[in-house]
């Protein structure tokens, strides 16, 4: 009997069909972040550095992506921070485990970037760090642990993944990467599914993956854009915990 009720526990995780009113929000913010990306890409362009940025970085990542669901979950979901995995609960084991998940990408990205001079790498660090927080937020913690609440994990796995993949025709990338992309997806939420944590991720899992892309693309940034992008970084770390104090004030 325990056996069948466990079995039927573990189904009831792996696929179900609850959706709330928060899908309604998901895909909105979905819709914003792709829409800022495109606007960057195709209409700013990345020839026009500040303009590109500002579209990119700040309203695409910092508000469509992390400022609106950052806000919803607490203020509006009124939900803790846990729910969309920043969370501090069994750092030291999830960190290991991130670590882990990185050694097979550390070999190739450090031969990579010792091929190139110190002025070119950090800003590109910066970008994949800033990036790669957003990324698993929004991604992860947002929108596949939305998913999963209302379809189950292997649902929520498969379209969480899907719309991460087509989430990067916003910055021209052509239809043939797709496939890759669907199963970095994978990948990433398979991390996240397992620890119930952006810290699985970031700081190292994830943008060391971005960054090895950025490198291998050739991609080239002013050492100005460090600024940038750590400014941005700031910002939503800032933003973050006075979204936690204002919300653990309201709790009180």
């Amino acid at each position: 009997m325990n056996l069948k009720l466990a079995a039927r526990k573990m189904l009831e995780k792996a696929f179900r069909f609850n959706p709330d009113k928060s899908l309604v929000a998901v895909f909105v913010s979905i819709a914003l972040v792709v829409a800022s990306l495109s606007a960057a890409t195709y209409l700013a362009t990345p020839a026009r550095g500040g303009a590109y940025f500002l579209l990119y970085a700040v309203l695409g990542a910092a508000f469509c992506g992390f400022a609106l669901p950052v806000s919803y979950t607490v203020f509006i979901a009124r939900q803790s921070l846990a729910s969309i995995g920043i969370t501090a609960a069994r750092l030291p084991m999830i960190l290991a485990f991130q670590i882990a998940c990185s050694l097979p990408l550390l070999p190739e990205l450090a031969t990579r970037l010792t091929r190139i001079d110190a002025v070119q790498a950090i800003p590109l660090v910066a970008l994949a760090l800033t990036i790669g927080f957003f990324e698993a937020i929004f991604w992860r913690g947002w929108v596949y642990g939305r998913l999963a609440k209302s379809f189950g994990i292997i649902p929520a796995m498969i379209l969480g993944a899907a719309l991460y993949a087509l989430y990067h025709v916003g910055y021209g990338m052509p239809m043939s990467e797709m496939v890759f992309l669907f199963f970095i997806g994978l990948m990433f939420n398979a991390a996240f599914a397992l620890t119930g944590s952006v810290f699985a991720l970031w700081p190292l899992f994830q943008p060391s993956g971005q960054l090895l892309t950025v490198v291998k693309d050739g991609l080239s940034l002013p050492l100005i854009a460090t600024l940038g992008f750590l400014d941005v970084l700031v910002a939503m770390i800032v933003f973050l915990l006075v979204v936690r104090k204002r919300g653990n004030a309201k709790k009180g």
